[in-house]
């Protein structure tokens, strides 16, 4: 995650660096990538459920 977050920033400083677009919306999407890196249920992993033998 560190990794994520380290890309995240470089691509936000690069944002602001450009002008590209409103410093609002830039705030906007790190709010956003913020929550939801920092939410496990994002990263966890699916078990499978058993399926019952019905012979």
């Amino acid at each position: 995650m560190d990794d994520m977050r380290m890309y995240l920033d470089g691509y936000l400083a690069a944002l602001r660096h450009s002008n590209a677009i409103e410093p609002y919306l830039i705030h906007r999407l790190e709010e956003e990538a913020s929550r939801y890196l920092y939410d496990a249920s994002n990263f966890a992993m699916v078990q499978p459920e058993p399926q019952p033998d019905y012979y």
